[in-house]
């Protein structure tokens, strides 16, 4: 039988941890820093969890060089999760700035406020007429992604800003110039897949056309980073928002990060209430993929796995 220092893997999902690291995390599981418990029978609300929440959010920091205007989330669900998660949240940010810039344009006088009728009536037009969100085929991940997208809210809000098969004979492989796209004006956001691992593709650096441009409404952009974070250095300031599974780079499957913006949290914005977004047609998401719900409980709003 093959050890482990005889095999050199290179699988596209759960990857191959150093000996030693896994080692640790044996013991850990049995006896964790002499306090008896192994440290997944340690209750996520204990002292000890709280601590390893804050580290290990500080580690990401630091390897990441993370500006201190974002948030580190930890949650669950996975990548897939948050297909669905973006969605939610960024769709109901783009409700809420909407929703504001309404009431300024009003602007009925100091102390009057504009009906509830009138309002839904105007936010229903603004999403009927603007609302888009963009998407950047180039893999069956990010395929996966904008499905999901037109399945939660409609596919007449989805934009398919390029699609890699129309260039590469009906199949994934390269990545259309920049030129191509065809990108939404002022969208709720626009995602990628930084590194497509079932199809073999990769972008090679922050693409040129989303890099923030010094204007008012500067591109909100999201990119499932997955299969690649911690392999390189990446501007996280030219991001609004990125994900990543622990278990290419980071641990064991089970806990996923996002890293996202704090303007896109309270108390820069806040989230429409659930009645008025069901009076819009806007699905209302799972509390545990909220993020200002996990924001606000440090990831720790419901039972997270701290044995990473």
């Amino acid at each position: 039988m093959p050890e482990r220092e005889d095999i050199t893997y290179f699988g596209a999902g759960p990857a191959l941890l150093p000996t030693d690291v896994l080692i640790g995390a044996a013991e850990a599981l049995v006896n964790f820093n002499e306090t008896g418990l192994g440290l997944a029978e340690h209750s996520h609300r204990s002292a000890i969890a709280t601590n390893i929440v804050n580290t290990t959010k500080e580690d990401l920091a630091k390897y990441l060089d993370v500006p201190d205007d974002y948030e580190i989330l930890f949650m669950q669900g996975g990548g897939s999760g948050e297909f669905s998660a973006i969605v939610y949240n960024l769709v109901a940010v783009w409700v809420e700035r909407r929703k504001q810039k309404i009431i300024k344009d009003l602007a009925l006088g100091e102390g009057m406020e504009v009906p509830e009728g009138v309002l839904v009536a105007h936010l229903r037009m603004a999403i009927d007429e603007e609302l888009k969100i963009d998407y950047l085929v180039t893999g069956s991940w990010s395929l996966k992604a904008a499905q999901e997208a037109a399945r939660l809210i409609g596919p007449e809000f989805v934009n398919v800003a390029t699609d890699a098969r129309k260039i590469n004979d009906g199949k994934f492989g390269r990545i259309p110039e920049e030129s191509t796209w065809k990108l939404s004006k002022n969208p709720a956001m626009i995602y990628y897949c930084d590194n497509e691992t079932v199809d073999g593709v990769e972008f090679p650096d922050f693409p040129e056309i989303l890099k923030p441009n010094g204007e008012d409404e500067e591109p909100i952009v999201v990119a499932d980073m997955s299969s690649n974070i911690l392999s390189r250095r990446i501007p996280i300031k030219n991001f609004s928002l990125i994900f990543f599974g622990a278990q290419k780079n980071l641990g064991s499957t089970g806990i996923t990060v996002v890293i996202i913006k704090k303007s896109f949290l309270p108390p820069a914005v806040s989230t429409p209430a659930p009645s008025l977004l069901r009076k819009l047609g806007i699905p209302n998401g799972p509390v545990v993929l909220q993020y200002e719900t996990i924001a606000k409980n440090n990831s720790l709003y419901n039972t997270l796995s701290i044995f990473e």
